[in-house]
Formats: C-alpha cells, structure tokens, sequence
C-alpha cells in the first residue's frame, strides 16, 4: 500500500525589518496582506491557505525581498 505524503502548511512571513512599506504586496495580493494602521507596517493575513500563485507574485515585485514562505509559522 502507497503512502500519501502529508500536506505541510505553509506560512508566509514578511522581515519587517528590511519592509519599505510600499504597499505593493497589499495590491497584488489584499487577501493575504494587509496594512496595519495601529503598528504602521505590512501584516499577514492568518489564513487557513494562500494562494502559491498570489504569494509568488507578491514576492517578485517585494522591491526589498523582504517576503517569503516560512515552513515552520
């Protein structure tokens, strides 16, 4: 009998230490990011799932690079 690999979560985490806060994630992607106005920084939405292809293209125009998948939340 095959095994069927289990799905691992993934999580996406921004380094808000190295975020301009231009914003751009937040229009590719309102779902997953949004603007925090009490802290004044980028956030990530706590979803159950985000859209790979979303994430992808929020982390190709993160000017600062500063967006990525975190495996471990």
């Amino acid at each position: 009998m095959k095994q069927i690999p289990k799905m691992q979560r993934r999580f996406v985490s921004i380094d808000i230490g190295a975020c301009s806060a231009c914003r751009g994630c937040i229009e590719v992607a309102p779902s997953i990011f949004t603007w925090s106005e009490s802290g004044g920084y980028v956030e990530v939405r706590d979803l159950d799932y985000y859209d790979e292809d979303l994430v992808a293209e929020a982390i190709k125009w993160c000017p600062e690079d500063c967006i990525f998948w975190d495996d471990e939340g």
